[in-house]
């Protein structure tokens, strides 16, 4: 039953069921023999690098096989080789002089003859492979010369002798007993015609380069008398081995980052062909290499393609979150990321500065000209002054004075009695942005060096702004170019970046609400229900500094009690009270000498989706510490404030007698 539940929870996962598609490919795969092509490749490569210089095979090439055939077996007859064996394009037979022994040493292989040559076909294009002789339609010659051969299955041709290696003679040589007895004795001798090849190169290890089909049969012929034919693995156990490797690569390729995964696949790719090497060369067994390096590579793109979908998944749940928390919260755009930075700065000049006309010109990028932007409390066309270019007057004295300075010559048009023009260059780091032109009417109190320095004030930072929003709009642009976007992979916004916008304006939104939180005049602390503390602003930790109390060794319980006059037990139902009825209590807090008005609250947590899970759908319980008499003191008229505050209570308590009655 149990595992029955797990495969029910299992089987509605996605990435279970990409796991379980990838074991399916791995197993069809290799029972169509998808990849075999590989495994060859592979092994071509692996047999060039194993050597063998001895072998029991010699080749006798004739000039004229069909006329000197016959004498040249009675030839070799008499060095007393092994075997015999005489290919040709056409039925030929051995026909013994008197006084010669018995012929089982000689073998015409050929499709009308006794025995035949089993065949041979072509490995995915890189190797040789001898057919299963039980599925021959004649007599194969094999058996006959060597014996415990497995005629069953197929055998890849064993490719370490060296071409070098194997001993070859000429039909002349032979007539005229140019041989050793030992180079021919209990030999294997393979006579054939010089110069007839397949017509095609053979592609096979160490033979690429030739299409002497004699070549290709001694090869044969030696692996055979070796018994060193190459081993495959049957399907089963090469489904069995791949299955294996892939469960291990997931549990490998989950535990590492994607560096070190792909390190592991090289080394690992490198370590299937020295165990493929080896396995070769003591075991004459071939592993399917080329398919154990693809599945390693292919398992790494999986598991890499399961990490992107669940990534993706999960952060479009987490976006889809964060813009549900963030809804109905109001956030403005920063200066940089507005379509327009002058509306921003004509709020700000408008909020703080008295002026009556305002005039802002933008530098063209990359010339000395200026251009007009906006205008407050003026039309663009009410500018007289016709020069736009800041080498000249009244421009260039304002660069040279590096600040603002009184326009003598009109720049304005209707300009009123008793109004004076300005003009100031808008600077960040030598680099001229603009400037700001505007008017303003002196009055009696009107200090000119107190405004002056507050406009050269607002003018560099509105440089300043200016500059920074032009570096950040130059960057934008170079970023969000086709070019760039289709070379960084970014035609389409990434889902990270979304994640990392909609994070971004929590966190704005949080610190803000931190920092105030943080200047509150008022000293407060949040306990959550479990008597810790969550959260004091610098009210608070100065309090408790002056006061000479820990907070954060605290309850909630542990306060209550230190600052006011109630005994344990009332302090434990006024908490009770506060968290079942999410109720609020004022009380008087005494500490040393100092009297406050100590406001307790529940904060409710009902309606907030993050907080559920607390217990009494209460979040925590805050303590505001009211300072009434430092307010009292920080106000212009404290003793007016105090006799209105009398008269409000005097109202209150002749209000609550009159309920009361």
């Amino acid at each position: 039953m149990a595992f029955k539940q797990q495969f029910f929870l299992l089987k509605n996962q996605r990435t279970f069921w990409l796991i379980l598609s990838l074991f399916i490919i791995v197993i069809v795969a290799n029972t169509l023999s998808l990849f075999h092509s590989a495994n060859a490749f592979f092994y071509s490569n692996l047999a060039q690098l194993t050597h063998s210089q001895k072998s029991n095979v010699v080749i006798i090439e004739s000039e004229h096989l069909s006329r000197d055939h016959n004498v040249l077996v009675e030839q070799l007859l008499t060095y007393n080789p092994k075997a015999v064996v005489v290919l040709a394009n056409e039925q030929l037979s051995y026909f013994k002089s008197e006084g010669q022994g018995p012929e089982q040493k000689v073998f015409y292989p050929h499709p009308n003859n006794a025995y035949c040559l089993p065949a041979i076909s072509d490995w995915s294009g890189y190797n040789v492979e001898l057919v299963a002789m039980s599925k021959s339609l004649c007599k194969p010659v094999w058996p006959a010369l060597f014996s415990d051969l497995d005629l069953d299955n197929n055998l890849l041709i064993n490719f370490s002798l060296s071409p070098s290696a194997l001993p070859k003679f000429t039909a002349t040589r032979l007539m005229t007993m140019d041989i050793m007895a030992s180079q021919l004795e209990e030999k294997v001798v393979i006579i054939g015609q010089k110069n007839v090849g397949l017509g095609v190169t053979l592609n096979a290890p160490k033979l690429q380069h030739s299409s002497n089909y004699l070549l290709l049969t001694a090869y044969i012929a030696d692996t055979l008398n070796k018994n060193n034919a190459v081993v495959m693995l049957s399907k089963l156990q090469s489904t069995f081995l791949l299955l294996a490797i892939a469960f291990l690569l997931l549990f490998a390729f989950q535990k590492l980052s994607i560096n070190y995964s792909i390190f592991l696949v090289l080394t690992l790719i490198a370590s299937w062909f020295t165990l493929g090497y080896f396995t070769l060369i003591l075991q004459q067994l071939f592993l399917p290499v080329g398919q154990m390096s693809i599945l390693t590579l292919f398992s790494l793109l999986w598991v890499i393609l399961v990490r992107k979908l669940n990534e993706d998944s999960q952060l479009i749940s987490l976006i889809g979150n964060i813009q549900q928390k963030m809804a109905g919260r109001y956030l403005p755009k920063s200066f940089t990321l507005q379509s327009s930075p002058w509306d921003a700065i004509i709020r700000l000049v408008n909020q703080q500065l008295a002026l009556n006309k305002s005039i802002f010109l933008a530098r063209k990028e990359g010339d000395h000209r200026l251009s007009e932007i906006r205008a407050v409390n003026c039309q663009l066309s009410d500018i007289k002054e016709m020069r736009r270019d800041y080498k000249r007057e009244p421009y260039s004295e304002a660069l040279k004075a590096f600040g603002v300075i009184p326009i003598d010559r009109p720049f304005f048009e209707n300009i009123e009695d008793g109004e004076v023009q300005y003009i100031v260059p808008l600077i960040y780091a030598g680099d001229v942005r603009g400037f700001w032109a505007m008017t303003v009417t002196p009055d009696e109190n009107f200090n000119q060096q107190a405004f002056e320095k507050n406009v050269n004030a607002f003018a560099a930072q509105i440089g300043e702004l200016l500059f920074h929003y032009r570096i950040f709009e130059s960057q934008t642009d170079a970023n969000n170019s086709a070019l760039s976007q289709l070379l960084t992979l970014r035609l389409k916004e990434p889902l990270s970046q979304q994640v990392k916008v909609s994070i971004a304006e929590m966190e704005q939104k949080l610190t803000t609400l931190e920092h105030v939180f943080n200047n509150i005049r008022s000293a407060t602390v949040l306990f959550n229900l479990f008597g810790q503390v969550v959260q004091i602003n610098q009210s608070l930790e100065k309090l408790a500094t002056k006061h000479q109390f820990s907070i954060f060794e605290m309850t909630a319980l542990d306060l209550l009690c230190l600052v006011t006059d109630l005994d344990l037990e009332a302090a434990k139902g006024k908490l009770r009270f506060i968290t079942l009825q999410k109720g609020d209590i004022y009380l008087e807090a005494h500490i040393d000498n100092k009297t406050y008005i100590l406001n307790v609250r529940a904060m409710d947590s009902a309606n907030v989706q993050s907080a559920s899970g607390e217990p009494f759908q209460v979040s925590g319980i805050l303590f505001e510490f009211i300072d009434l008499a430092f307010f009292i003191e920080k106000m212009p008229n404290s003793k007016q404030l105090c006799d209105s505050i009398n008269e409000q209570q005097k109202c209150y308590m002749q209000s609550l007698a009159e309920q009361t009655n």
